[in-house]
């Protein structure tokens, strides 16, 4: 072996391979000698040819190997090996006719992976057939011309990279290095790489004109990534120069992330980087984040996405996008562009600092503050002044396509020391999400400040809560994941967050309304922010049709779960181009309809306050994890389940719908008795807003509980009496819907129409729903769902439905069908066809 840097050392203490020679050890025991070239006879094209000796069963035994010098024109057929670039930094010894020759590491592996048992291998690759040491030789030989004849006369080729990437798809590949254990503030020493290889023809220097630049396959036996060295630069219009390096992941080299949106996905790159002296085009958001970041003093060492990965390999975009999280999770430190700075972004920034307060208060006269002064026995708001202008500026600086982009929850989910730059101004992430926290606030507490807002902000023509919430969802991936580092109040578990939080479904339906450039993003960009989806055969692939890998992705998480909730993502989209299953959402579409499956908001307090929301909202149907009972037969979806009721009346809502709804609802389903007594008193009543906010369970008017209280001066366990005092239960009575924020009528009715059975059962349906259409229970879905018949007795997939007095099991209780017994005797009377 080759003794080389502590990376090459580490790298050799945790992928020794038997099949090598060793160097001289302890006891004494001689290396093999070093291998050393004969000369060539260049004149008669005279050509070294390596000889893989086969193993005869033993797997074990050190690679075998021997060199035969031939003439081209008269050789013997042999496979021409190409794409052997390896890591420097790693190298093996390999045994040559009794001598060690020092390859990289990945030559070693590949030849020990097609080392045939009884047959010799006779291969041609440049890295031990020639002598680049020799300069007649290396004049000869080592250029392209001298590599296509090679390639001409063999008798087949071998991709070497891709050999060793299909052992790396395998998983059976060791990693050089371990991640780290996560420091959420952690600093360290910048430490760079210095590893920027160049295609063959340009080895002899660079050339000018600068040619297209022409990526090297990545070493996965070394765990390669590449990595950005941005040259410095006095002034903000010189032309962008980079180093692009190949380095070894979790090694000692600091690097950052560069997190920022693309841009349309139609946009042509049309500015120019100099990488390794030669032209890459970039797309102009990230030629002008590349200016502001570049230093004019020292070099900047980063990791971007459409650099550091061959966007046109789709082999190795598939390899690539899973590993994303772990390369930011190993990031220094990560840098947001947000774009270009504006008059607005440049007051929403300078007015983060301010809304840092934990609380802000409403005063009398309407305005908005912390309490600083205290006159009295009364603490006073000091107003903060221009407040609707610079609302109005935060609320346009949220809206930007760059907190809408998907790639970025997961990409902050993990960041260590995330900063925000916009323009010249820069910010810590962590200020957004307080930010956002009293934006809302503000809009929910005050009627009139949007319109004092777009008053102020001509460019406005509407205040929605749900643009903000973008930020807020961002920031409740990355409280589930660094659990809670970014709180006032320090790092802590106190919301027990579980193990598998966040889940695919809670961030599918979380991130829905995100954008991606590419629409196979909307679904791959999930997979390692979910940590229950980490072991599934579902593997990213932009080599497929979308319908394919939308269609894959909902059977592979229905089949990890163990569960349907997955399909109650679908809606109906008129005018989508994509041929799939009724059962199939289309991500690229956006929601109309609100989500029962799980939360699809983000409650307004605190981040550090948020609870783990992962898991299912309702529990219309008891799972049965054990034995589901559904399978997936190409577009049909069999599934036990059962049809209860069928539709008998839609009402579409309207701007005063609570009042058309109760009247239509309380017309249909108001039992008699009801009627003779008052609004507020009626168990209908009850039902009816419970519903409308999404209370499943909200069937009674109050909610009894005992609570133990204890006689004044005692405590629960006696103090220092000499008795244990007595306990006194009394009975606490309160409506159920005593804190509900109006809002959340909002949000649970989004989409929905008002519907009543022939059972005379209220519900809320898509707004698409139709008369006839049927209400469905199926096995393992938490919600009921919405069907049509066809004319074959298959049935199309409508949505999911809420349905007063079904949310929680009620109604398969009442039926014995609460027990995989009864869902088994269900099972054998047939399944239901879902197209």
């Amino acid at each position: 072996m080759a003794d080389g840097d502590n990376v090459h050392e580490a790298l050799n203490n945790t992928l020794v391979s038997e099949n090598v020679p060793t160097k001289e050890n302890d006891c004494g025991e001689k290396e093999a000698p070093f291998f050393e070239y004969s000369p060539l006879n260049i004149d008669t094209q005279e050509m070294r040819f390596l000889i893989l000796k086969p193993h005869h069963g033993n797997t074990k035994s050190p690679l075998d190997c021997s060199i035969s010098s031939e003439q081209l024109s008269k050789c013997k057929p042999y496979t021409y090996v190409i794409n052997t670039r390896g890591n420097p930094l790693s190298t093996l010894g390999l045994f040559i006719d009794g001598h060690a020759k020092p390859v990289t590491r990945n030559i070693v592996i590949f030849l020990d992976h097609i080392q045939s048992k009884n047959d010799a291998e006779r291969l041609w690759f440049r890295d031990v057939c020639l002598n680049h040491q020799d300069p007649e030789e290396k004049d000869r030989y080592w250029n392209q011309e001298w590599m296509d004849t090679m390639i001409q006369h063999a008798e087949k080729v071998i991709d070497l990279s891709e050999v060793i990437a299909g052992l790396w798809d395998k998983g059976e590949l060791p990693r050089p290095f371990p991640p780290k254990p996560k420091d959420w503030n952690r600093t360290r020493e910048p430490k760079g790489t210095n590893h920027h290889p160049v295609p063959l023809h340009m080895q002899k220097g660079w050339v000018e004109p600068p040619p297209p630049h022409e990526y090297l396959p990545l070493d996965y036996v070394c765990d390669e990534f590449r990595l950005v060295t941005l040259w410095k630069a006095d002034n903000y219009n010189d032309p962008l120069r980079a180093s692009l390096a190949y380095s070894v992941m979790h090694s000692n080299v600091t690097y950052h992330c560069l997190s920022y949106n693309w841009g349309p996905g139609d946009e042509k790159p049309t500015c120019t980087i100099l990488l390794n002296g030669q032209t890459f085009m970039i797309r102009e958001n990230l030629d002008r984040a590349l200016r502001e970041i570049r230093d004019n003093v020292y070099m900047v060492v980063i990791w971007i996405d459409a650099i550091c990965i061959d966007q046109n390999n789709v082999s190795e975009r598939n390899r690539q996008i899973p590993r994303m999280l772990e390369i930011y999770d190993a990031a220094e430190a990560v840098i947001s562009w947000a774009g270009e700075g504006d008059e607005a972004s440049d007051t929403a920034i300078d007015f983060l600092s301010e809304l840092q307060r934990p609380v802000l208060h409403l005063n009398k006269d309407g305005s908005w503050g912390p309490y600083t002064v205290k006159e009295g026995d009364e603490w006073k708001i000091t107003p903060i002044p221009d407040l609707p202008r610079r609302l109005a500026a935060l609320y346009c600086f949220f809206s930007r396509p760059y907190f809408r982009r998907i790639w970025v929850v997961q990409e902050l989910a993990v960041a260590n020391l995330p900063s925000l730059y916009c323009g010249k101004k820069r910010a810590a992430w962590r200020q957004l999400d307080m930010a956002a926290y009293h934006l809302i606030a503000i809009l929910n507490g005050d009627r009139t400040m949007p319109a004092k807002m777009m008053a102020v902000n001509p460019t406005l023509n509407s205040i929605s809560i749900e643009e903000i919430s973008f930020i807020r969802r961002m920031f409740y991936f990355r409280h589930l994941r660094s659990k809670n580092a970014d709180s006032i109040w320090g790092q802590t578990t106190q919301n027990g967050v579980k193990d598998t939080s966040p889940e695919i479904l809670d961030a599918a339906v979380l991130c829905r309304d995100f954008q991606s450039t590419s629409p196979y993003d909307k679904v791959f960009s999930l997979l390692n922010l979910a940590e229950d989806f980490q072991a599934t055969d579902f593997i990213p692939d932009y080599s497929k049709g979308l319908p394919q890998a939308y269609h894959e992705f909902v059977v592979a998480v229905a089949c990890k779960t163990k569960s349907l909730d997955i399909i109650c993502a679908a809606e109906p989209v008129k005018y989508s181009k994509l041929d799939m299953p009724s059962w199939c959402p289309d991500w690229t579409t956006p929601t109309t309809v609100s989500s029962l499956i799980r939360h699809d908001r983000i409650p307004d307090i605190f981040m550090s306050a948020v609870t783990d929301m992962s898991g299912p909202i309702y529990n219309t149907c008891t799972s049965s994890a054990s034995s589901p009972h559904f399978n997936f037969k190409g577009p049909v979806l069999e599934v036990t389940g059962i049809i209860l009721d069928t539709i008998k009346i839609v009402q579409q809502s309207s701007e005063d719908n609570f009042m058309k709804w109760m009247t239509t609802a309380a017309n249909e389903c108001q039992t008699e008795e009801e009627k003779d007594l008052p609004a507020t008193e009626t168990p209908f009543m009850t039902k009816f807003w419970s519903m409308l906010a999404g209370d499943s369970t909200g069937v009674w008017s109050v909610e009894t509980t005992l609570r133990e209280t204890w006689p004044p001066g005692t405590e629960e366990a006696g103090g220092n009496l000499p008795f244990r005092p007595i306990c006194i239960k009394e009975d606490i009575t309160k409506h159920r819907l005593q804190h509900t924020s109006t809002g959340v009528f909002d949000i649970v009715t989004r989409g929905r129409a008002l519907i009543i059975t022939e059972n005379g059962l209220m519900g809320l349906a898509p707004y698409y729903a139709k008369e006839g259409q049927k209400l469905a229970i199926l096995n393992t879905c938490s919600v009921p769902v919405l069907l049509e018949e066809n004319q074959d007795r298959t049935y199309g997939f409508k949505g999911s439905v809420f349905v007063q007095g079904w949310m929680q099991g009620e109604i398969l209780e009442e039926m014995g069908l609460d027990s995989e017994e009864g869902w088994q005797v269900l099972d054998e009377c047939g399944r239901l066809r879902i197209i």
